[in-house]
């Protein structure tokens, strides 16, 4: 702490030291912070490495040509024609290095520049920075040049730390200066002025019509003394520096490397002499007694106020420790605000899923989107500032006007969030629905919306396929329970026909109506087959088979020969893969599945036309957007194609349904043609897809692939080929009729048949008998099914063969029942080359 005696000594050593200076000296020093023009010595740039490529470019263009910004000293300005400030000097330096002349384009502000360079009237910018608008038409070289960002306020505005409290202020930049696009960017709130050149904006800043204007420091600091010494100062600053380099015409690349070149071997002391000349402190020498009297008084005023403040300063030290506190505390909490916003903002911008903000206006015209996050900018596909140009109903097509105040109405009064499906349109006017959840809050007393939204078309997709897979469950379901009556009922038109047949002689009368009868009923059974296939899980024996051997084979079927015959100007091609792979399927289902694709083919072509039939192999590895329920693997296609008029849009989702044709119904099918189709391709774990348009339709079927080989057709064989040896066979069926033709048949074979009629007397029987065979029916009710029977029987006689017989049963019971052990399968109703085959391989397996 000073006291009096010590503030008079000060002053009597302040004074005489003033006038030693003065007397001794003969002068006085002024520092002032200036900026230079005189000359100082040149350097040298050592010589480029250029390639042989770079060289020939040189003397073929002859001369580059340059754009610079004619006002913005102490960097660069056009004066007099000529090109003078700091960059000036480095491109003096690139002329001795750079074997062509580099030949000034005068342009009158910054904003032509701009211009030239995109009209390519000039090669290169001598001073520029990259910016999103400017890489489409230059390429920039690293910087050589620095320069912080700073903001000019007049004199009584407070310093900035943070330029985010200010951005609902007016700041001015330059028209055309990249930190402008910059700012834009990543201060989306900002009130950005443009302006023509820095002293027009320093003008209204000192005029009140703007709060600051942003530029860099050496051209801010150079016009502020320079015209505006008393009215305005440096009030803030910006963390990041402006990187400056040489920008070149992006359709010659060879200029970037060679200006890339010629920066690197500028060295640090030919940067700080450039410096140097143009900004640097500059000493005024004279000679001045005012100045001492000037000084003399000025230092008794200061130290008659240091006086005055030595008794205040306790008082003021203490409250600004607490101050220093409360600032200290606050600067905390804002750095822990600062923080928390800054990962709310980067969590809603990088969130998977769309957000906009919305700010609510009385009619829909005023109601606008303010912003968006990226994940909204994509899925509408707009850029980020096409969308916050645009009205919510731009996007939502369904809302109206009155829906509007409505809507208004109740989020304001109840403040709560609401959801809803909607329907939005993207940039390219295609629309989807969307699931939306909107929140309202209020702000400085304007009223926002929050609208976070999920496309739903997708799910939507999934639910119609669903759907659509249940209804043929369903029906699947009802045929089901239909045909398994129909095939026992069945059973006696095509058992007992064949039996009769076997025992009159070749002569009789009865012998045709019999065949008529025998005929008909086997007819019916391949309806009842279809309907089988509509049920799905139909019990069919599988084999490894090549799909090439099942198409060739149907291409020289009768019936493919009877369709040509119809048809015999529409061209069937077939591209088989060689080196398919096998699939494990039903030939009788596959088959069914060609005949029917090629017959619709054929009938759609009309007169004339293609059919093409084309195999081939393919991986999944991920799902598809279309094969999204495929499972990863090897699959073999195959594809169906015409030429036809295709397939109308509306009939597309009900072609697979049971009986939904646009033929002529009992002509040309029995409607269950593609339904057979779509059951069989399911049943085989495979996929169908359907494309149409109207010129070509193609149906492409998926099969699951196996490595395993193709297992050889069982030959065809005789009655006498297929006689037992009187091998015991129980028969067990709930049916009666079902029974006594087994009987029947197998007795014809020469085996020794018992029958049961159910799954308990079967388990019963073969605790004191022990048969050679079982032949077991899957359903039998009431009691035990088939598998259960079996899991039954396996207890008692481990190993006991069994077939399996059956008009329908459920996949997962069939899968059962053959793991069990049961693995040939014989299909009702039964026939007698059927039974005994099948009987014949399961007692000699």
């Amino acid at each position: 702490m000073l006291d009096l005696k010590n503030i008079a000594h000060i002053v009597f050593l302040a004074l005489w030291t003033a006038a030693f200076v003065m007397i001794f000296c003969g002068s006085f020093f002024s520092p002032l912070y200036a900026y230079k023009g005189d000359k100082v010595a040149e350097g040298q740039l050592p010589s480029l490495a250029l390639t042989d490529e770079e060289q020939s470019f040189l003397e073929k263009k002859g001369q580059i040509t340059m754009c610079v910004d004619p006002d913005w000293m102490p960097l660069e300005k056009i004066e007099d024609g000529k090109h003078v400030g700091m960059v000036s000097d480095y491109m003096a330096l690139f002329r001795r290095a750079i074997p062509v002349p580099l030949v000034l384009v005068p342009t009158k502000t910054w904003v032509e520049t701009i211009e030239y360079g995109k009209a390519r009237k000039c090669d290169i910018f001598s001073l520029a920075m990259s910016t999103p608008e400017r890489i489409h038409y230059m390429d920039f070289t690293r910087p050589y040049l620095r320069i912080p960002l700073v903001m000019a306020a007049r004199m009584e505005r407070p310093f900035i730390d943070d330029i985010t409290v200010i951005t609902d202020q007016r700041l001015g930049v330059v028209k055309g200066y990249a930190f402008g696009e910059i700012l834009r960017k990543r201060y989306p709130k900002m009130q950005i002025v443009e302006v023509e050149n820095v002293d027009k904006g320093l003008q209204q800043v000192a005029e009140g019509k703007l709060y600051g204007f942003i530029g860099t420091l050496t051209t801010v600091g150079y016009s502020i003394q320079k015209s505006f010494s008393t009215e305005l100062k440096v009030a803030g600053k910006f963390d990041e520096r402006w990187e400056l380099g040489v920008a070149t015409r992006n359709d010659e690349p060879l200029l970037l490397s060679i200006f890339d070149k010629a920066i690197a071997a500028i060295d640090r002391e030919d940067s700080q002499r450039i410096f140097n000349r143009w900004i640097s402190v500059k000493y005024v020498h004279g000679r001045d007694y005012k100045i001492l009297w000037e000084a003399l008084v000025f230092v008794v005023i200061g130290l008659a106020l240091l006086l005055y403040r030595n008794f205040t300063l306790r008082k003021y030290s203490r409250q600004l420790e607490q101050q220093n506190q409360q600032i200290s505390q606050q600067s905390e909490q804002l750095q822990q605000t600062e923080r928390q916003l800054l990962f709310t903002q980067y969590a809603v911008e990088s969130c998977a899923f769309p957000i906009v903000w919305v700010v609510n206006g009385k009619t829909l015209a005023e109601t606008l989107i303010i912003n968006a996050n990226k994940a909204s900018t994509d899925l509408l596909g707009y850029s980020h500032e096409e969308l916050c140009a645009l009205c919510i109903d731009d996007i939502d097509v369904e809302l109206t006007e009155k829906a509007w105040k409505d809507w208004l109405v109740n989020t304001s009064d109840n403040r709560h969030s609401l959801s809803m499906r909607r329907t939005y349109r993207r940039k390219d006017g295609s629309t989807l629905p969307v699931d939306i959840f909107v929140s309202y809050f209020e702000y400085h007393g304007l009223e926002y919306q929050f609208f976070f939204f999920i496309d739903v078309s997708k799910e939507e997709k999934m639910q119609e396929k669903l759907h659509r897979s249940m209804k043929m469950e369903m029906i699947g379901t009802m045929a089901g329970g239909v045909a398994h009556d129909l095939n026992n009922i069945l059973s006696g038109i095509v058992s007992y026909p064949e039996l009769l047949l076997m025992q009159i002689p070749a002569d009789s009368e009865l012998r045709k109506p019999l065949e008529a009868i025998h005929d008909s009923g086997k007819r019916a059974a391949d309806v009842v087959a279809d309907l089988l296939t509509v049920a799905r899980g139909v019990a069919a024996a599988r084999e490894n088979t090549n799909l090439n051997s099942l198409i060739q084979s149907y291409l020289n079927s009768p019936e493919y020969k009877q369709l040509h015959f119809h048809h015999q100007k529409v061209e069937c091609v077939a591209a088989l893969d060689p080196e398919l792979f096998e699939i494990s399927c039903s030939p009788v289902h596959i088959n069914k599945c060609l005949m029917n694709l090629i017959t619709n083919a054929a009938e759609s072509v009309g007169e004339s036309g293609h059919v093409w039939i084309t195999t081939s192999n393919c991986y999944i590895d991920q799902p598809l957007e279309r094969m999204q329920f495929m499972e990863q693997g090897e699959y073999v296609a195959l594809a169906i194609a015409d030429d036809g008029p295709g397939i109308r849009e509306e009939d597309l989702q009900h072609i697979f349904e049971p009986f939904y044709s646009k033929k002529v119904m009992g002509k040309s099918g029995t409607g269950l043609g593609l339904t057979v189709v779509w059951n069989s391709v399911q049943d085989h774990g495979g996929t169908i897809f359907v494309e149409s348009d109207n010129k070509k339709t193609t149906f492409t079927l998926y099969f699951p692939a196996t490595r395993s080989k193709a297992t050889g057709k069982a030959e065809t064989l005789g009655v006498t080929a297929l006689q037992g040896n009187g091998e015991k066979i129980l028969i067990v069926d709930d049916e009666a009729q079902q029974r006594d033709i087994a009987e029947k048949l197998l007795t014809v074979l020469g085996y020794t048949v018992d029958c049961v009629e159910s799954g308990e007397k079967a388990v019963a029987y073969v605790r004191v008998n022990q048969p050679d065979l079982i032949v077991l029916d899957m359903i039998m009710e009431p009691g035990m099914n088939g598998r259960r029977t079996y899991e039954e029987i396996s207890v008692i006689r481990p190993g006991q063969k069994a077939i399996v017989a059956s008009g329908f049963s459920e996949n997962e019971e069939v899968k059962k029942l053959q793991a069990l052990g049961a693995r040939t399968f014989v299909k009702k109703p039964y026939t007698l080359r059927q039974i005994g085959l099948s009987v014949q391989e399961a007692l000699t397996s």
